[in-house]
């Protein structure tokens, strides 16, 4: 089974451009998925809803979600679960409250949009001392700490060879609905797609990645030959295109973390080899982020504050602008990053 789908892949990507997808998702449904004991199921909103007040009192939803976003920031120190305010080599134990929390903001996560709906990434939640000692051994400067202070870390994985899911993806497709059974043709043609964009062949890396390279510049030489007259998409690497769809999951992930009173701390200074020794990760899997997790630290009365108890490893600050904390981030001004209509053009005021 395996075999004719690796065939199939590679027979119909020569074919696809005869007729993509057109209605390829229809009758892909929503679902519904358990999280922390509760049920979260995708909402059909109607389209003469225009804003978020118009689904009721009941329902304001806008209000949470900026709360989320606009607490939300980088916590540089974890409150130890054990109470030690010391700087130690040794892991804390972990709050089984604040886990509990995380892996339910996890599952909530996974309701983040992926490519075709691929799901391109696992992930993987280090909780118990001994586990987030061998995690902190491969944390750059502060970060160890952070790792092991804190009562768990996710650890975002983006799959590099995602055809090699092809199999149970179709699986996947035709138990959600059971019309794909009988549309074998379009499901090789989504499979095909799947494979050009993704760019996750299932070979040795060391033909894959020429292979991904010969395909992009190819595509690359059809579009500038016709003046884009034959549109064809702009393609990334395997590596780009899991973690774009990777990333979606951490911030999701980290807005339900802050939405439920927990804090969280992105990071990107480790070794990932390192890692995957520690944690036992195969080699078709990135590392783009790892998200400590956990409870802010609550300084003693008795300490004398110090730069490096609200910095991070370069001396910034982190703080969430609503608390109105004088270490709250600050951002860009918005005429600098934000323009209508085209690139540099201001945003009209409404």
């Amino acid at each position: 089974m395996a075999q004719c789908n690796k065939c199939s892949f590679f027979w119909a990507a020569a074919l696809m451009w005869t007729g993509l997808l057109t209605d390829a998702f229809s009758q892909i449904t929503p679902s519904t998925s358990l999280s922390g004991g509760r049920i979260i199921s995708s909402r059909k909103f109607s389209p003469t809803v225009t804003k978020m007040s118009d689904l009721g009192d009941d329902n304001d939803l806008d209000v949470a979600f900026d709360a989320a976003v606009v607490n939300r920031y980088a916590c540089t120190r974890f409150q130890r679960y054990d109470n030690n305010s010391t700087t130690t080599e040794e892991s804390s134990p972990s709050n089984p409250n604040i886990v509990k929390l995380a892996a339910a903001c996890l599952e909530l996560a996974r309701r983040s949009p992926s490519g075709f709906n691929t799901q391109p990434y696992k992930l993987v939640l280090v909780h118990t001392p001994e586990q987030k000692k061998a995690l902190a051994k491969y944390c750059i400067g502060h970060n160890a700490h952070r790792v092991r202070d804190s009562d768990c870390t996710a650890v975002f994985l983006a799959d590099r060879e995602v055809v090699r899911t092809m199999g149970n993806f179709a699986d996947f497709i035709k138990s959600n609905s059971p019309v794909w059974k009988e549309r074998k043709w379009a499901m090789i043609k989504m499979q095909a797609i799947i494979a050009l964009f993704s760019s996750g062949y299932p070979l040795p890396r060391f033909l894959a990645v020429p292979i991904s390279f010969g395909v992009r510049v190819g595509v690359s030489i059809v579009s500038a030959l016709t003046r884009r007259l034959v549109l064809v998409p702009t393609l990334s690497n395997a590596e780009t295109w899991s973690i774009k769809n990777t990333m979606l999951v951490a911030m999701t992930y980290m807005l339900g973390c802050t939405s439920r009173g927990v804090a969280t701390c992105p990071m990107e200074g480790f070794n990932a080899g390192g890692i995957r020794k520690a944690l036992k990760i195969p080699r078709r899997y990135s590392i783009p982020i790892i998200v400590a997790t956990g409870s802010p630290y609550k300084r003693p009365t008795t300490v004398v504050e110090t730069e490096t108890d609200t910095s991070d490893d370069m001396g910034v600050t982190h703080g969430p602008p609503a608390s109105g904390s004088k270490n709250a981030t600050p951002r860009y001004s918005a005429d600098d990053v934000f323009f209508g209509d085209s690139f540099g053009k201001p945003m009209a005021a409404f």
